[in-house]
């Protein structure tokens, strides 16, 4: 990993003083300096043309950060010429100095910078306001070949914006965005209407005809396609415009050698190639979900392949759960790897390459302890000095590189060190590590193997054995660029192009592996999969839909700018797509039986309730209106006040599609708590009943299934962000239980049918899946290798529902339904000896926020 990076130290913070008087904001001038080569060549540009004392705005300070990034390969006078455009006003975005960038370099050597034609393609001097845009909008839709028929069409049409010639691709991204939604929504009405329209479409697509009467069983299919299903929909517009869409093509990387880029290009035949390298050695968190989505993604999205790669060189902390762990949560996400790879494959080639890296005088073994080694690389200070190793003959570190493989060296008492540039600012270049002692045995090499490649040295290569396109990674790894370009140029191999994107952070939590272990193994939490966590196992388990989170990513973006992200902004989004996707049902939390005197004991009305009140297409359930039915607590009060529309002693109110408002005469307390038992109400069924002012669900008694548990989960920790003694933090409220809900019977039928669809709809995507992936087998190790199953991409929580005016809820994976068991799907759906039911609160409803949810 990257070494620790302190914005304190005199270095950093004289670096970051200095940037941010130039205009650069805060956060923007230490995530530069945080970069050391990003850092290194904007201060080179600062000194270069004598911009100390110099103050511009935001956005000229990052045209300027650009140009020092794109501009290396420029002269001094052609560079000069843009600082000078940026200075004086000209250039004023980091997007028109990367075509000014562009148009210099294509200018001819020697030949003066012709101005008109530089302007005119950097876009100096156009001006587009907030009020000119949207005719300009409209008039560049007409120009379009196709017009636009629906919401799908606004990524491609900002997309194209972005990448073509006209004056709308130097107007403010926000601004145009906000615009063309606002055009959008004159054509086709607003996103969320479309959006239900389309659920609608996609649920009446398969039907031969209606159904004269509505019932559970095709309601529960319409829900399931949508909130159930166990192929999440993959948002494409974060790699139709922005970061994402601006890399380079397959081949256009450039190579040390060009036949290099032939071979590559041989191999690939022009295909997008990524990989998703996790180590194995836990479970994968929040912040994976994006590194998953845009390695996945960006491959799925340009017709590529993607390799789910398990960086398993450190023996000692890898264990077999992990793999399989790994596996699953990318296919739950919505991805298929194309072909799943080990590093371990390539030990025998990655030791090879390091005797070839001896050979030509780039790799030296080092007998130095960690203390001096680490003293000379500079003490994480700079100035490093060589090892005195650095020099020795190659024929002597190969024998004791030999001797290394061999295991004549104890651990940390030898390392094969790569001889790579002292003069560097960038300390991944100070003569890194390549390959280290370890005698424990490897989760798939066993014994053979008392040496083991590091990360740094291995992950270039294996990308370059794989003929990996684009090698996507987290910021932090931007140092590690200088490196890996180094080592493959170093040995004539295929280089894979690396971008940086900045990872997910959340507020509020941690996601480090040591610290939530700490956690489990203490019990302050049940496990990894601890719905207050967020590890993605924890989250499924939450019940939170595999979609949702692909549409926090989407929400969000990808640049490479690190931020942290509110978790009020995360459970917005996942409301607003269980809002889209999830049937509701009757459910009282606190349930207070409430008896109607003025029918007879077998009094029961058909009730027809909407699954979903803005998405007819859902259908409805059927229940029955009784005597006798539960209402929440809450929505009875022993004392009445003007501001409460809710049942109290000589007052009305709805009860949910009933036929007629109830009206309560009187009730009982339990003696020796307070507590209200029963409410005594009269039907108001006479035809002189005034409409209610208030509606409240209910549940009716013969009929109501008891849940054993329902779960609120509500923040972990008592501080924000958790302290340094996060243990003590924990706050023991952060789990609250109920024990006596009760929900309408139809839950059996919805849980039964939404479990149905999803066994189906995964059966049919891993067998396609198979078929598709690549057909090479690994011969050895087959029983230990994680195999892509149906009944991984199933759980529990695939039965998702909103409660009505409570929150939206999951069947947790401790719950037992039997008509959910396999084989069991010719069974009625219904109560059975032995059922339990436990539900997850997923995340509350937008208008109980107040309620410390």
């Amino acid at each position: 990993m990257p070494p620790k990076f302190d914005p304190n130290s005199p270095e950093s913070a004289s670096l970051i003083s200095l940037f941010t008087s130039l205009g650069l904001t805060s956060n923007s001038a230490t995530e530069l300096v945080r970069q050391p080569k990003s850092g290194v060549a904007f201060k080179a540009l600062v000194d270069e043309y004598d911009l100390n004392g110099k103050h511009f705005d935001e956005k000229q300070a990052g045209a300027l950060v650009k140009l020092s990034a794109l501009g290396r390969k420029l002269g001094p006078a052609e560079k000069g010429y843009i600082v000078g455009r940026v200075v004086d006003g000209g250039l004023k975005t980091p997007d028109q100095v990367a075509a000014a960038v562009k148009y210099v370099e294509g200018n001819p050597a020697g030949t003066p910078v012709d101005q008109e034609k530089f302007d005119k393609a950097s876009g100096v001097g156009i001006e587009i306001s907030s009020i000119d845009l949207p005719e300009l909008l409209k008039a560049y839709i007409t120009s379009l070949p196709s017009p636009p028929d629906s919401w799908l069409s606004i990524g491609p049409i900002l997309g194209g914006i972005k990448s073509g010639q006209t004056d709308l691709r130097w107007a403010n991204a926000a601004e145009v965005k906000t615009s063309l939604e606002t055009i959008f929504t004159e054509m086709f009405g607003t996103k969320e209407a479309a959006a239900a329209a389309r659920v609608q479409a996609a649920a009446a697509a398969p039907k031969a005809k209606p159904t004269p009467k509505a019932k559970p069983a095709p309601a529960a299919s319409a829900s399931a396609e949508a909130s159930s299903s166990t192929t999440p929909v993959i948002p494409t517009n974060i790699f139709r415009e922005g970061f994402l869409s601006e890399f380079h093509k397959p081949g256009e990387n450039p190579q040390v050698d060009p036949k290099l880029k032939e071979q590559h290009l041989a191999w690939t035949k022009g295909m997008v190639y990524t990989r998703f390298p996790p180590e194995p050695n836990g479970y994968l968190h929040i912040g994976h979900v994006k590194a998953i989505m845009v390695d996945f993604g960006y491959a799925k999205f340009h017709g590529g392949r993607t390799y789910l790669r398990y960086d398993d060189t450190n023996p000692e902390a890898e264990e077999g759960r992990y793999f399989q762990s790994i596996l699953e949560t990318v296919r739950w996400l919505g991805f298929e790897p194309w072909k799943i790879t080990y590093s371990s494959d390539n030990f025998d080639k990655l030791y090879e390459l390091a005797v070839e890296l001896i050979r030509r005088g780039k790799a030296y073994v080092c007998t130095c302890d960690a203390e001096k080694i680490k003293e000379d690389r500079g003490m994480g200070k700079g100035n490093p000095v060589a090892c005195e190793h650095r020099d020795t003959p190659i024929e002597a570190s190969l024998r004791e590189f030999e001797r290394m493989k061999n295991g004549e060296y104890e651990e940390k008492t030898a390392c094969l060190r790569m001889k790579m540039d002292l003069t560097s600012g960038n300390p991944y270049m100070w003569d890194t590590i390549a390959y280290r002692v370890k005698k424990a045995p490897h989760h798939r090499t066993g014994d053979k193997w008392k040496i083991y490649p590091t990360y740094d040295f291995t992950h270039c290569l294996c990308d370059s054995i794989e003929n990996i396109s684009h090698s996507l990674c987290t910021t932090e790894f931007i140092p590690a660029r200088e490196s890996y370009e180094w080592l493959c140029d170093a040995l004539t191999v295929y280089k894979a192009r690396q971008y940086e994107f900045a990872r997910l952070n959340l507020q509020g939590t941690f996601l480090s592996k040591r610290k939530i272990a700490k956690l489990v193994n203490k019990k302050l939490v049940k496990d990894w999969d601890d719905p207050r966590l967020y590890t993605i196992i924890a989250l499924r388990r939450r019940g939170i839909p595999p979609g949702a989170l692909l549409a926090f990513v989407a929400e969000l973006g990808v640049t490479n700018v690190n931020s942290t992200t509110e978790i009020k902004k995360f459970e917005s989004v996942i409301r607003r797509y269980l809002e889209d996707s999830a049937p509701r049902l009757m459910m009282v939390l606190n349930p207070v039986k409430l008896i109607i005197d003025n029918v007879p004991d077998d009094y029961r009305v058909p009730v027809q309730v909407p699954l979903h009140p803005k998405i007819p297409v859902m259908g409805t359930i059927e229940t029955s209106f009784t005597k006798e039915v539960y209402i929440d607590s809450e929505d009875f009060r022993e004392v009445d006040s003007p501001d409460y529309f809710r049942l109290a002693p000589g007052k009305s109110v709805g009860l949910f599609k009933a036929p007629y408002p109830v009206t309560c005469t009187w009730y009982k307390t339990d003696p020796a708590t307070g507590k209200v038992t029963e409410i005594h109400c009269n039907l108001e069924d006479s035809g002189n009943a005034k409409k209610a002012k208030a509606y409240i669900q209910w549940v009716n008694v013969p009929e109501a299934v008891h849940i054993e548990e329902v779960r609120y989960f509500k923040p972990l920790f008592k501080s924000e962000p958790p302290p340094a003694d996060f243990e003590a933090d924990v706050d023991p409220e952060s789990l609250e239980v109920y024990k006596n809900a009760v929900i309408e019977p139809a839950f059996y039928e919805l849980s039964k049918k939404a479990i149905s669809d999803a066994r189906k709809e995964s059966e049919e995507r891993t067998k396609k899946a198979k078929a598709e992936a690549a057909t090479e087998t690994a011969e050895k190790h087959g029983e230990d290798e994680p195999v892509a199953t149906a009944e991984q991409l199933v759980g529990n929580e695939n039965v998702r529902f909103q409660g009505m005016r409570l929150a939206y809820f999951a069947l947790d994976r401790e719950s037992k339904l039997g008509c959910l068991e396999s084989g069991a799907e010719d069974k009625k759906a219904g109560r059975k000896d032995g059922d339990k039911i436990i539900l997850n609160r997923i995340v509350s409803l937008k208008e109980d926020a107040g309620r410390n949810a």
